[in-house]
């Protein structure tokens, strides 16, 4: 018997070990940038042209090559236009590498995720110069006939103008956004139906990127139009804009499943191939498939006001109106990143851009239109690395062909450092689940930590990203050191930060979360839990050991069933733990089609949280009665506490809903 239970120990404790470490060391907040930054060098006053095309062609077949090998990615496409014409696509690196088939930019098909919601808009404003639609209009209006409805949560209603800007006030959610069998894809309508996120805040408030926003503009759409979207999209988009290789066709046609690029992982040293995602919501832009030639084409229409040779499919005054800031986040900071119609605004050295960004597992995407410029770059690379790589392609092309003129001063102003330190603190993206244990993503990956330090500058970090170091411009107002970001903080009548926006990042909203949400709280609990619960575990084990060995007096029942019970709950809440962390990790695939590991640990985790409730009373009944020694009463009680304060920070993850 204490061998089965020994094994069982040292199973929980070497993967609850192994999960929590990473955990713990990425969350700390480090301080190695909190040294003064030195100036950068200026910006060369040179100013390339994109539209010749030897010399973008040489500086980009140089600058993807060095991507590829960096960020381990097997292949990309670019394609830049400019004038009205394309100037360059290209396929960098490989497709498949099994059969070392090279990208193609003009037949090369490639997932590019959320990219895919300036069709969503483009089709919705459609719409609107057909009179079908009005971007005021309550959207549930347009649902009679659906069994699609937005609740009454607030007193004002969700329109399409908050839709289109991201601002409706939705909850961020997962739920029925993918799954692991074409022949499980439902009607959108009953998607849509199930899987409806809360509403969390009033419409119009903030930014906070929604998925299901988007779904949602494109199922009113089709409800308008009484069609399927995607062959609505298909008649009225790409076959004006001849984008003969682009679908939202799930599987594939056979012309072009040939064609797919591979979504590859980089790990070990080597490339993992994978199979491609399955979406079930194809306004929200996951499941389009296309090539860089069309989009190219794409852009070529918005850059030139809608039309496409001799197609139009929008009006000039509508892709204007497109292009146009439609949310601003701080009336303060005008300067600031906000929200276009569907179109986010990525502006970087006083220039306008807008465009959008978007994620698969394995693929990563960029559109960027310069609309002053007539200028507009895409890029598509198929394996995770491309995230990062498509910003630092977007700022080097920024840089190279539309310079910064001024070179930023990096010295912190007097009484920077007061101002940051009343700064510091955890700062969380709106977009976040409130009610289930999706939240647990949110919480992890989409906080910053904001330090000042000493000499007036912040930090800031996230996990899975580095450290940033800021300046101030002025209070409120951060510049990166030695890059083009921007951070800007709103505060409440009585002078304290509340809210804090990224210029590069601008669909999103971060809300300063008070100090026991923050992620030092949330890790001190859980390892100080973790501790505990593998101390109880130990000595559960142990003292049968220790009493044979030295001797000593044998347990009462009481005692036995008090430390039974705590055992238990330990080995529980370990569990819970590790089922989450797991689930947390395979997140794509639990979205996809819940794990019998994650069903089980939804049911264990009240099971834990009631044994917990229990431990209280045998803590109250081992001071009553005096059981075990003084220090065993002790140790039993703080345990018990631990157990409490685990269930409280789990609950603040959204594992446990309390």
């Amino acid at each position: 018997m204490f061998d089965r239970r020994i094994q069982l120990i040292g199973t929980v404790v070497l993967v609850v070990t192994l999960l929590s470490t990473p955990l713990v060391a990425t969350v700390a907040p480090t301080t190695a940038a909190t040294s003064t930054p030195q100036t950068p060098a200026s910006t060369p006053v040179d100013q390339a042209d994109p539209t010749d095309r030897t010399e973008t062609e040489a500086w980009l077949d140089e600058t993807m090559a060095r991507q590829l090998e960096e960020y381990n990615v097997p292949g990309a496409a670019v394609v830049i236009v400019s004038d009205g014409e394309v100037v360059l696509a290209k396929g960098y690196g490989d497709a498949d590498l099994a059969s070392q088939r090279p990208v193609d930019a003009d037949r090369t098909v490639f997932s590019v995720g959320s990219t895919g919601k300036l069709v969503t808009w483009t089709a919705v404003m459609q719409g609107v110069e057909d009179d079908r639609l009005e971007r005021d209009t309550d959207v549930n209006d347009y649902l009679t006939d659906s069994a699609v409805t937005v609740p009454d949560t607030y007193d004002e209603p969700v329109t399409l103008e908050h839709l289109g800007t991201h601002s409706a006030g939705f909850e961020d959610t997962f739920a029925g956004m993918v799954t692991d069998d074409p022949a499980e894809i439902r009607p959108m309508e009953t998607i849509l139906a199930e899987h409806r996120p809360a509403r969390v805040r009033p419409p119009g408030q903030f930014v906070a990127y929604s998925n299901y926003g988007t779904a949602l503009a494109g199922h009113v759409v089709a409800e308008q139009y009484e069609a399927n979207f995607t062959e609505l999209v298909d008649d009225r988009i790409f076959t004006p804009l001849a984008m003969d290789d682009t679908t939202y066709a799930q599987p594939l046609p056979a012309r072009l499943e040939s064609r797919r690029a591979i979504g590859y992982t980089f790990q070990n040293g080597e490339y993992q191939a994978h199979d491609p995602v399955i979406w079930t919501l194809p306004p929200e832009g996951g499941s389009l498939r296309t090539t860089a030639a069309d989009m190219g084409q794409f852009m070529l229409a918005h850059l030139n006001e809608g039309q496409y040779g001799s197609e139009r499919t929008l009006e000039a005054e509508t892709v204007r109106e497109m292009h146009s800031r439609q949310f601003t986040k701080s009336e303060a900071v005008p300067e600031l990143n906000g929200m276009a119609y569907g179109f986010i605004e990525m502006d970087r050295n006083d220039e306008t851009i807008v465009g959008h960004w978007g994620d698969t597992p394995r693929f990563k995407s960029l559109l960027a239109l310069y609309p002053e410029r007539d200028t507009g770059i895409f890029v598509v690379y198929n394996s995770p690395g491309g995230g990062p790589a498509r910003f630092e392609l977007l700022d080097a092309f920024t840089d190279r062909y539309y310079p910064r003129s001024d070179t930023p001063d990096v010295e912190p102003p007097d009484g920077a450092a007061e101002r940051a330190r009343e700064l510091s603190g955890d700062y969380r993206s709106l977009t976040i689940s409130e009610s289930s244990w999706e939240r647990v993503l949110g919480v992890m990956t989409r906080t910053y930590t904001v330090r000042g330090t000493d000499e007036g500058y912040l930090t800031t970090n996230r996990l899975g990203a580095g450290t940033q170091t800021w300046v101030e411009r002025r209070p409120g107002v951060y510049e990166e050191v030695g890059g083009g970001d921007m951070l800007v903080f709103q505060f409440d009548e009585d002078g304290r930060a509340t809210h804090m926006f990224r210029h590069s990042f601008g669909p999103a909203t971060y809300e300063r979360v008070p100090w026991y949400e923050g992620l030092t709280v949330l890790q001190t609990v859980l390892g100080a839990g973790v501790v505990a619960f593998i101390s109880v575990l130990l000595l559960w084990v142990g003292g049968p050991v220790w009493r044979r060995w030295r001797g000593g007096d044998i347990p009462s029942d009481r005692e036995r069933a008090a430390r039974w019970l705590l055992g238990v709950v330990s080995l529980l809440w370990l569990a819970v733990l590790v089922i989450f962390l797991l689930a947390w990790i395979n997140f794509d695939a639990e979205a996809a089609s819940p794990s019998l590991a994650l069903q089980a640990g939804k049911a264990l985790r009240w099971v834990a949280l009631a044994g917990t409730v229990g431990a209280v009373v045998a803590t109250g009944v081992a001071w009553r009665d005096g059981l075990w020694t003084r220090l065993g009463r002790l140790h039993y009680s703080v345990v018990t506490a631990l157990a409490l304060l685990f269930a409280w920070q789990l609950s603040l993850l959204g594992v446990l809903p309390l």
